[in-house]
């Protein structure tokens, strides 16, 4: 019996590029709004970077996520209860299939498929051509292929000679053979402290080189994921909130200068803050050494970089291996600069970190950084994003208006958007869920780098970020 799916004009459906977990809630959406829709990944199977088979994924093995399993779930299909409070990458891979097969989203799902360019002619036409060397024409573009696409590599990382390995955090695949080894790694955020800890495993020596100090926390508070235990905490208590958060935290886990690491930029409560168990003790331990950053090197590889604490001055390291941890650039290769709207500064112009100005028929998912569990995130982008397409593709007089008022909300500023809300009733496929009765299982700007002027993907508030988009979806639901 020939599949309905492929008998649609690709002129009637949306492409989604990427089948990690943005592109899975949206395919979702969609599908639940009976929006036809392809789905490609350049991949084998879906899953995204926690695809284990993925070659250029920047998880390893021995990773363990930041965000516990409350805030790593769809709303219509819980983790295992086997699982632990923080799932390993092989665990999240098998969760995220089990999703694509409960939605039947595989039916859509080509694997092995990149996207070389996708232009738009005009509003609803985009020209796509495919690895395949087809080219076809589509209704809409949904870009879910995450933030590690663009590694950022400094200058002076040029400037290293072939003796010394230099890679990215995006090809850290453990510390295995980094026995008699030194090592420096470079960045001042989650990946950094990450692969640090990973390293100091094995290797004979870790410095850890960061030019903006965070606050260090842990996974769990008093024995509760730490994530949930800030969901569950009154920001009603504005300043008091900041200080009793701080105080518990430097009881818990500890000062990050008291170590000899730089001092917090932000206070903790607007801090792109570290997640570990482990780094911090490192660093006591001296397995990992701080170091400021770097100011050069010179044609041995000798790396100059500033010192930190009591050891202030102008420091040499002979690594063997430097480890960039130093972020990804904002932005999508696969399509056109001109199309990317971007402010006057440079930054990626997205409004609610997701959807084009301007334009109804592009939407570039996961286009920020969060503290905390992202999912749920990716969740309300890719709900409002199928009940636009749904809405411009039915015209009704309902629909319309909806419309209409999301255009004058997106053409605005962020903050017009209320933060406060009512009790989130859930997203789209989570309420649809609930009706059958299926079972349940404040923006910061980019950082510029400073020896290129590309913009670095930007660091959102979650919990703003999150209530804007709930009040957002309530204009469709």
């Amino acid at each position: 019996m020939p599949d309905l799916h492929d008998q649609i004009p690709t002129r009637e459906k949306v492409l989604i590029i990427g089948a990690g977990p943005a592109g899975l809630a949206a395919a979702a959406a969609l599908k639940a709004l009976e929006v036809p829709f392809d789905l490609v990944d350049r991949a084998k199977h879906v899953g995204g970077i926690w695809d284990p088979e993925r070659e250029d994924s920047p998880v390893w093995p021995t990773l363990e996520m930041i965000s516990s399993r409350e805030h790593t779930q769809y709303e219509d299909l819980l983790q295992p209860v086997s699982f632990p409070e923080f799932l390993s990458p092989t665990q999240m891979a098998k969760y995220l299939r089990a999703y694509a097969a409960r939605h039947d989203l595989t039916e859509h799902f080509r694997p092995r498929t990149t996207v070389r360019s996708a232009r738009p002619f005009e509003e609803g036409v985009w020209q796509v051509e495919l690895s395949t060397g087809e080219i076809g024409i589509y209704r809409a573009v949904i870009s879910a292929h995450g933030i590690s696409e663009r590694p950022h590599r400094p200058d002076w990382a040029e400037d290293v000679p072939a003796s010394v390995r230099v890679i990215h955090s995006k090809e850290w695949n453990g510390a295995d053979g980094l026995e008699g080894q030194r090592v420096l790694i470079v960045g001042s955020g989650q990946s950094a402290a990450d692969i640090a800890v990973d390293a100091a495993r094995r290797a004979l020596e870790v410095r850890w080189s960061m030019r903006t100090g965070h606050w260090v926390v842990p996974r769990r508070i008093a024995g509760v994921p730490g994530d949930v235990a800030a969901s569950r905490e009154p920001a009603a208590l504005g300043g008091l909130n900041a200080k009793i958060a701080e105080t518990l935290i430097r009881r818990t886990a500890g000062d990050p200068a008291s170590v000899g690491l730089p001092a917090p930029a932000a206070p903790l409560l607007e801090d792109a803050v570290i997640v570990s168990d482990d780094v911090l003790d490192r660093v006591r331990e001296g397995r990992i050494t701080p170091a400021g950053e770097v100011t050069g090197v010179d044609a041995e590889g000798i790396i100059t970089h500033l010192g930190t604490g009591s050891h202030a001055g102008h420091l040499s390291f002979a690594p063997d291996l430097i480890v960039l941890a130093t972020g990804y650039e904002s932005g999508a290769d696969h399509l056109p600069q001109d199309v990317l709207p971007r402010t006057a500064g440079g930054d990626l112009d997205l409004f609610l970190g997701a959807f084009a100005r301007g334009r109804d028929d592009l939407v570039i998912l996961g286009q920020q950084r969060v503290a905390g569990g992202v999912l749920p995130i990716l969740v309300e982008q890719a709900d409002i994003a199928a009940y636009m397409l749904a809405a411009t593709r039915d015209g009704s007089s309902a629909s319309s208006s909806a419309v209409a008022r999301f255009r004058r909300l997106r053409a605005g500023s962020e903050s017009a958007v209320p933060v406060t809300h009512p009790a989130a009733e859930g997203g789209l496929v989570g309420r649809l869920g609930r009706v059958l009765g299926a079972n349940r299982v404040t923006v910061r700007s980019a950082a510029t780098t400073h020896e290129t002027g590309e913009k670095l993907v930007p660091t959102a508030d979650r919990d703003t970020l999150l209530a804007r988009l709930r009040s957002v979806r309530g204009l469709f639901a």
